[in-house]
């Protein structure tokens, strides 16, 4: 049954839905005569002019073809992709993002691009795991266009007017922290972070977890990947998150963070105007922070460090974001023409003019970047898809709230549950969606933990 992505979007998305209509959605407009027009769908209406200009070049190596492009806010794109399934079918080609495509493919909205994963696949940087990243029961299905992941971005000056040392690991992070409220003597808050419940704050916790996730082994474990991995019978790790937690609450008693809720604005505001020397910042929204600054005001950027031992033990670090890439509708009366598109999209040439004028980090290995703040964002981002997930089910709307309601009472001292038992009921509120019948059907169960979890406790001193 179609109806997964349908689901997971009603239960997330209700407001928005009526906002934008997108004109010739359902594959396309037709062929008249030996013309071909196809829809293209993106998110960035920062970069409007330049997917015209790209498209319009396009057309004029193809002249038999139109590319007309739309925007839709970022914000909104789940709620329009909503509406146009409801009116008759996605758009020919569309961004969105490969690590939130699986119910699209699952229920067979998405034309598979094993074609192009195969030539390309060469070309990628990384071991290609970007593009491994959009691959679904064996099919690929997303060809990752940028990386967009979470950096710290840091004021170089007042890092040397304090002889401040740039972290390296997640323990140095927290010292650093430390020392910049006992040397300001309090007038300084070390990281700005904003939004909510999805927000740059609750991606530290997420990024606690998933060293939680990878020091253990559960990364290796076959039910990692979905998702859907019965923590029930393990005690272990349960405990684990619950010192993830516990840390968490640590940082956020002791004043490291701006507090949520917050707009990315004024999050920006504070570290422009010296209030906070580092902010958690993401990558594809560096050159709006440029165009705030000053010259004379310095950035340098960091990914977000890991536990000392996760280097000691040469394993890959994780990066909180995902590829913001391009799809093909399976409805396109089009697809040989879509799929020339993509590669068009995907060339070196288009690529290199694309973060030339844009300051984004492509995933192809021949993109040459012009400037040293690129080179390291790309260096920064390398390990970004190494743990690949990809939920099967649709939490429900009560579950994400709820889970985020009972991490949010712990953090603000408005509950009387211990760390322990929030994980206990998170847990609980995501059993009660994956084996929702109505919303998720196909009778999912939670799956058993195959896999020998490692606990020793040198792996895990970070978290005390």
């Amino acid at each position: 049954m179609k109806n997964s992505f349908l689901k997971k979007l009603t239960a997330a998305v209700l407001a928005a839905c009526s906002i934008f209509a997108v004109s010739a959605c359902g594959g396309g407009t037709g062929i008249r005569g030996n013309k071909v027009k196809l829809e293209f769908v993106h998110y960035w209406p920062e970069h409007a002019t330049l997917l015209k200009e790209i498209c319009r070049e396009y057309s004029a190596e193809n002249p038999d073809v139109t590319i007309t492009p739309t925007n839709v806010p970022y914000s909104n794109i789940e709620s329009q992709l909503m509406n146009m399934l409801r009116s008759g079918g996605l758009p020919d080609v569309f961004c969105y993002w490969s690590n939130a495509c699986y119910n699209l493919a699952k229920d067979g909205y998405l034309a598979n691009i094993d074609e192009f994963a195969e030539q390309e696949k060469a070309n990628y940087v990384n071991d290609a795991f970007s593009l491994e990243d959009g691959k679904i029961n064996g099919h690929y299905y997303a060809a990752p266009f940028r990386a967009s992941g979470y950096v710290i971005v840091y004021n170089k000056k007042m890092f040397q007017d304090y002889n401040w040392k740039v972290p390296e690991t997640l323990e140095e992070l927290e010292t650093l922290c430390y020392d910049v409220i006992e040397d300001s003597a309090g007038e300084l808050t070390p990281l700005a972070v904003y939004g909510t419940s999805s927000g740059t704050m609750m991606q530290i916790k997420s990024t606690f977890d998933a060293y939680v996730n990878i020091l253990s082994g559960l990364v290796k474990d076959p039910a990692y990947y979905c998702n859907r991995q019965d923590a029930s019978k393990e005690s272990g790790l349960q405990q684990l998150y619950a010192d993830s937690l516990v840390k968490f609450k640590k940082w956020y008693d002791a004043g490291f963070f701006t507090l949520d809720p917050q707009t990315r604005d004024n999050a920006q505001k504070e570290f422009t105007n010296g209030k906070t020397p580092m902010i958690l910042f993401n990558n594809n929204n560096l050159d709006v922070l440029q165009a705030t600054i000053g010259e004379d005001f310095r950035i340098g950027a960091i990914s977000f460090p890991a536990p000392e031992i996760v280097n000691e033990l040469n394993l890959n670090t994780f990066t909180n974001g995902t590829f913001d890439s391009i799809f093909i509708a399976k409805s396109s009366r089009h697809y040989d023409v879509a799929l020339d598109f993509m590669k068009y999209l995907m060339s070196d040439e288009v690529q290199q003019k694309w973060v030339q004028r844009t300051r984004s980090v492509s995933l192809k290995k021949n993109v040459v970047y012009d400037n040293d703040e690129q080179r390291n964002m790309a260096t920064l981002l390398s390990q970004l898809g190494a743990y690949p997930q990809k939920a099967d089910f649709t939490m429900s709307t009560d579950a994400s709230s709820g889970n985020y309601t009972l991490v949010n009472n712990y953090l603000t001292n408005a509950s009387n549950y211990t760390a322990l038992e929030v994980v206990q009921k998170g847990f609980e509120n995501t059993v009660k969606s994956v084996t929702d019948k109505i919303l998720n059907p196909g009778n999912l169960q939670m799956i058993d933990i195959t896999t020998t979890l490692d606990y020793s406790e040198n792996r895990y001193t970070w978290l005390k």
